[in-house]
C-alpha cells in the first residue's frame, strides 16, 4: 500500500472554517432534507408532466434517499474521528445551527476560544472529509516562490 505524502502547506484557517460552514449549510442540509423523505411504496407523486423516463421516480427517490442516508452516516462517522470538544462544536454550530452564546456555554469557552476552536475543528474535519470523500473544503495559505 502506498501512502500519498503528507500535505505540507499551511492552512488558512478562516477560509477553511466558511467552506466547512458552506458545506453544511447547503450540502449537508440536502442529504438531510431527501435523507428524511418517508418511502413511498406505489403512489406516484409528481408535479411534473409524465414521461417515460420518470416511470421509475419511485425507486430513484428509494435509492437516492439510501444514498444520502449513508452519506450522513459517514460524516458522523468522520465527525467520531475527532475530538469531543470538536465534535461538540461541529455539532452544536454547524449541524444543529445553534447561537455562539448556546455554544459558547456547551463547551465551555469565550466567544473569542471559540472562534479559534471552530477554525481548528473545521480543519481538522475539512482534511479527513478531504482525505477519505474527494471534497477540497480545506484551503490552504498561498506560499510565495522565495518561501519555496
Amino acid at each position: 500500500m502506498k501512502l500519498d505524502p503528507p500535505e505540507t502547506r499551511e492552512i488558512n484557517y478562516s477560509q477553511t472554517r466558511k467552506n466547512v460552514t458552506k458545506w453544511f449549510d447547503t450540502e449537508y442540509s440536502k442529504y438531510q432534507r431527501l435523507a428524511s423523505i418517508p418511502v413511498i411504496s406505489s403512489v406516484r407523486l409528481s408535479l411534473a408532466p409524465r414521461s417515460t423516463t420518470s416511470a421509475n421516480s419511485v425507486e430513484d427517490t428509494t435509492v437516492k434517499r439510501a444514498n444520502a442516508k449513508q452519506v450522513l452516516e459517514f460524516v458522523n462517522a468522520v465527525l467520531d474521528t475527532l475530538d469531543e470538544r470538536s465534535q461538540k462544536i461541529i455539532r452544536s454550530r454547524h449541524i444543529q445551527k445553534l447561537l455562539s452564546w448556546q455554544v459558547e456555554e456547551i463547551v465551555n469557552l469565550s466567544r473569542p476560544q471559540l472562534y479559534v476552536q471552530d477554525c481548528k475543528a473545521c480543519a481538522q474535519f475539512a482534511q479527513t472529509m478531504d482525505m477519505t470523500a474527494g471534497t477540497n473544503l480545506a484551503a490552504y495559505k498561498e506560499t510565495s516562490d522565495n518561501e519555496r
